[in-house]
């Protein structure tokens, strides 16, 4: 009987801290509720991605005609290359999905001076821009006449063409 007795103590025992133990679980899992809903709510308002933005761009000569098949070139802020493309026969070009910030386009046609465009990107928006540009006969007629009138040496008429591709004398 004394050997009974001490088992159903330790039973109750045992029986008590569970009692003890369940009640710290609900507690905890209260605390955890409470603290995950606002750890998500908060994260949620913090971090949420911002919906993205669309570029719609219009190529054009001097004129106004729209320019087509030009070369586009889509670029990052920090010049990283995120896509290139063609304008269609309107001259239109229309990026979608992009995130906010600032983006680099860049035209190019045969025939053509390259533009250079920075872009700001907004969320929900699309933001339009239009690219002129200008024919090469016309930049270098205006570049013969001034060259005409300053009459360089020819040595240095190669060295300016050679620093206009970008290659170095």
């Amino acid at each position: 009987q004394g050997n009974r007795d001490s088992q159903f103590e330790v039973f109750m025992g045992a029986a008590a801290e569970t009692r003890h133990d369940l009640w710290l679980k609900r507690i905890n899992t209260w605390i955890g509720i409470l603290g995950g809903s606002f750890a998500s709510v908060v994260g949620a308002y913090n971090f949420f991605p911002s919906a993205p933005g669309d570029i719609a761009a219009v190529v054009r000569e001097q004129d106004g005609a729209p320019v087509p098949r030009a070369h586009v070139e889509l670029l990052t802020s920090q010049n990283v290359l995120l896509g290139a493309s063609q304008t269609d026969r309107q001259g239109r070009y229309v990026k979608k999905d992009l995130e906010p910030g600032s983006y680099v386009l860049k035209v190019s046609r045969v025939a053509f001076e390259p533009e250079v465009a920075t872009v700001s990107v907004t969320s929900k928006k699309t933001t339009d821009v239009e690219l002129v540009l200008i024919s090469r006969s016309r930049a270098q007629a205006s570049t013969r006449a001034q060259a005409a009138s300053t009459s360089p040496a020819p040595r240095d008429a190669i060295r300016s063409a050679l620093e206009e591709t970008g290659a170095s004398w």
